[in-house]
């Protein structure tokens, strides 16, 4: 009876670990601000604030540029981006960055990544923002 109980314990470890491993796995990666950072340094690396256009105004990443995620042009305009480059996409927190990176990933964009905590992070580590 013992021998029993432990064999479906087992099995059912087993299943549950092959289940776990079958589902999907978020695809986005966040970035730490570090990490950003480093990736924003190499020549492929396009930084994109989805943030609106006054959003924008009150301060933006150096080196950044602008789709607003909120515009009905979105699609429109991340389309003419250059699908082999890697983006790197913040906003104010990071909930419109998710539903951007989605949205890229499903155009055929590979390489697209988010910062973590967004822009409000990016200050409060004390980074430089330009106006």
């Amino acid at each position: 009876m013992k021998n029993t109980f432990l064999l479906f314990a087992l099995l059912f470890l087993i299943g549950t670990k092959g289940i776990a491993q079958n589902t999907v796995k978020d695809s986005i990666q966040v970035l730490s601000i570090p990490q950003f950072e480093k990736m924003s340094s190499k020549r492929k690396s396009k930084i994109l604030d989805v943030r609106t256009p006054e959003e924008v105004a009150e301060g933006h990443l150096i080196g950044s540029s602008s789709v607003n995620f909120l515009s009905p042009n979105f699609s429109k305009e991340v389309q003419a981006l250059n699908k082999n480059k890697t983006y790197l996409l913040y906003c104010r927190s990071g909930t419109r960055t998710r539903k951007a990176a989605d949205a890229m990933q499903k155009m055929g964009f590979k390489h697209v990544y988010m910062l973590e905590g967004g822009i409000t992070a990016w200050k409060e580590a004390g980074k430089e923002v330009v106006k």
